[in-house]
């Protein structure tokens, strides 16, 4: 089973082409990436939301010195990111059938 999820992230400052390059290369050796596109200030990635997660994503970044914008909006839709793929994982597990009534009883 697969989660796909596609994200464009945006860069502050912008990177130049070898960095772009540097940063798709890094980041497709993440397990779970599946598509890397760097250019600019911008980065669009593919990736199973089972094996990985925006904030790894991003945490992967920052280990390569690279910063993501940091305004107000875009930390608060990074934050809202991180909940939204929490909430989509937390359903996903496998929980018990709710059982109304006594037992032998319909649904």
């Amino acid at each position: 089973m697969e989660v796909l999820k596609r994200r464009r992230l945006h860069l502050d400052p912008a990177r130049s082409s070898e960095q772009a390059l540097f940063l798709s290369d890094a980041l497709a050796t993440m397990a779970g990436v599946k598509r890397v596109f760097a250019e600019g200030d911008k980065l669009e990635i593919t990736y199973d939301l089972l094996q990985v997660t925006a904030e790894q994503i991003e945490d992967k970044i920052a280990e390569i010195c690279l910063c993501l914008g940091d305004g107000w909006l875009e930390r608060i839709h990074y934050a809202f990111v991180h909940y939204q793929e929490e909430c989509e994982v937390g359903n996903l597990e496998v929980q018990e059938p709710h059982v109304y009534g006594g037992a032998g009883e319909g649904v």
